[in-house]
């Protein structure tokens, strides 16, 4: 390895690390839009694909960054913080129709109300990862929407329980 090339760090492969940064960002941008369309359905609403065009750049590029901060020494809390918030900021962003880090603040506020149920999506969200990574990508198409589906309704719940607390305390 030339010395110009020892000052910046590598993935295994060799690739520098804004690659991998690179080649996340388009599934999770896309990622987004399939999370305005499960919304829809969780919703009860008729699926529109005009939905999936709804993407959020921000918050996919904030949750790339943190999913990537796992490559890093220091990146465990980081990553484990976009696996546990994650699900609930995409669900969150569909559903009250909130963009970028208004979405993630949604997200972080609805695990910490519920962290119990956070986790069970966290492990949904892992045992998922598995599923598609078993069937080299194939159950993405049908898992990721589902999950989102599960989120978004999750999401629903739990924001009309926080809204009737604070209608009931305002009286």
């Amino acid at each position: 390895m030339p010395a110009s090339d020892k000052s910046s760090p590598r993935l295994w492969s060799g690739a520098p690390r804004w690659v991998a940064a690179a080649a996340v960002l388009p599934p999770l941008l896309a990622l987004t839009g399939v999370a305005a369309f499960a919304a829809q359905v969780a919703r009860g609403d008729g699926p529109s694909l005009g939905a999936l065009r709804r993407v959020d750049p921000v918050l996919a590029l904030v949750l790339s960054v943190g999913g990537l901060a796992l490559l890093a020494p220091w990146g465990v809390a980081p990553a484990a913080a976009v696996l546990i918030v994650g699900p609930y900021a995409l669900a969150y962003g569909a559903v009250r129709g909130r963009r970028g880090l208004a979405a993630l603040r949604g997200g972080v506020i609805l695990a910490a109300y519920r962290p119990a149920w956070a986790l069970t999506l966290t492990g949904l969200t892992v045992v998922s990862a598995f599923a598609v990574a078993a069937s080299a990508g194939v159950l993405a198409l049908i898992v990721a929407p589902l999950l989102l589906a599960v989120a978004a309704r999750q999401t629903a719940t739990l924001l009309a329980e926080i809204d009737a607390r604070q209608s009931a305390r305002a009286w």
